[in-house]
């Protein structure tokens, strides 16, 4: 189990907050972008609609037929068309060079102008369709040349407009050019957008539960834990780092003292580490650090809790009485001790003086115990380094008594 530290335990409700606005923005952003490509979709296929039928006039126009007969086949082409769709073709004209509407899916408009006012009427206002009525107003020879957009979104009335000719009968005769009028109802590009709102708004939730679901393990299962640690460890030796210690120090302490357990506290100190800086300077004296780190992982055990107090001072927990923790901390001096430091191909001493409490004679207050061990490890100093001292029952009366 990760043990966290404070400041990280208080940050899980940020976090939470933040896995949640994030699952409600991709929620709405994957919303958002297929109701953009479904809405796109739905335009394109209404274009394709015109596009077919602009196709079966222009074919109709090359058949042998008679102009009755062409003109059933395009209201029959209307009707299928309209059939098809809940909202569909509103209306197929087909106009000549004068604006006159030689065939239409309406049979009643035939031979009517587009310029006519029943026709402006009964359709629906759009650009497109206005663009055409307003350019035979004014009789322009380009008129029959005119073709609605394909990239601009329409989601009212819906125009498509693409010039046809009809070959000549006899050779040397110029083509015949018309102009395909393919008028939707209001709405048609909304009415089958409408009806995939629903399955779109599903599929989005599946796809930002995916995301967030994601995020969520990377966050958990791989990032929370690189942060826990690096929050936890000092960075030049790997050990815990005083933070990390002192919260983690108390846990056990007071379980300790619920079950009546013996704790031993104590602080290493690194013998005159100043003058290795000053003389091998201050890279030699990380090499040093990580040194003793070493020696410390490897003489002490697992229960036991260790860090890097700050500068050269080193904090140790461990799960022992007070005799079996002299042994302990006598056996770290003395493997110090026979350590050499390999810098520049120099094999540099090094000791360490500790002072160290136990919680038989200090109890389980962690200010206290440290207060004792200091102590003790001034006591290891004034008496010439390079040796462990403990808080005797002297020592802990004028202390209690300076409190």
């Amino acid at each position: 189990m990760i043990r966290l530290p404070s400041f990280l335990r208080q940050s899980a409700t940020f976090l939470r907050g933040l896995l949640i606005a994030y699952g409600v923005g991709s929620v709405t952003l994957i919303f958002l972008a297929l109701a953009t490509i479904d809405l796109v979709e739905r335009h394109r296929e209404v274009i394709q609609e015109g596009e077919q039928a602009a196709q079966v006039v222009e074919a109709s126009l090359r058949a042998p037929m008679s102009d009755d007969a062409r003109q059933g086949l395009l209201e029959a082409y209307g009707q299928t068309v309209r059939a098809d769709r809940l909202d569909g073709m509103n209306v197929l004209l087909v106009v000549d060079a004068q604006g006159r509407i030689a065939y239409a899916s309406r049979p009643a408009w035939r031979r009517l102008r587009i310029t006519d006012p029943i026709v402006s009427r009964v359709e629906t206002d759009d650009v497109d369709f206005r663009q055409v009525v307003a350019c035979f107003s004014r009789s322009q020879a380009e008129c029959l040349e005119f073709r609605s957009s394909d990239f601009v979104l329409r989601t009212g009335s819906f125009t498509v407009v693409r010039p046809v000719q009809q070959p000549p009968r006899d050779l040397g005769l110029p083509s015949q050019p018309f102009l395909v009028i393919a008028n939707f109802d209001t709405g048609v590009v909304m009415a089958d957008f409408a009806q995939d709102l629903v399955a779109l708004m599903v599929l989005a939730l599946l796809l930002g539960g995916l995301l967030t679901g994601t995020l969520w393990y990377v966050l958990t299962a791989r990032l929370l834990p690189r942060l826990n640690q690096a929050a936890q460890t000092d960075g030049l030796t790997q050990l815990a780092n005083r933070t990390s210690f002192m919260e983690t120090a108390m846990e056990i302490l007071a379980e300790a003292e619920e079950r009546g357990a013996d704790l031993v506290f104590a602080i290493l100190d690194i013998d005159h580490f100043k003058r290795i800086n000053d003389t091998y300077g201050h890279d030699c004296g990380d090499v040093a650090l990580v040194s003793v780190a070493a020696v410390l992982a490897t003489v002490l055990r697992p229960d036991d809790l260790v860090c890097r107090f700050g500068g050269e001072e080193f904090a140790l927990l461990l799960s022992s009485s007070k005799e079996g923790g002299r042994k302990v901390l006598e056996r770290l001096r003395l493997q110090l001790e026979m350590n050499r430091v390999g810098y520049n191909g120099r094999q540099l001493p090094i000791t360490a003086s500790i002072g160290a409490a136990a919680t038989a004679d200090c109890g389980y207050n962690l200010d206290y115990l440290y207060t004792a061990a200091d102590k003790a490890l001034y006591a290891a100093k004034h008496a010439g380094r390079n040796r462990v001292d403990w808080t005797d029952a002297e020592a802990l009366s004028r202390l209690q008594l300076s409190r």
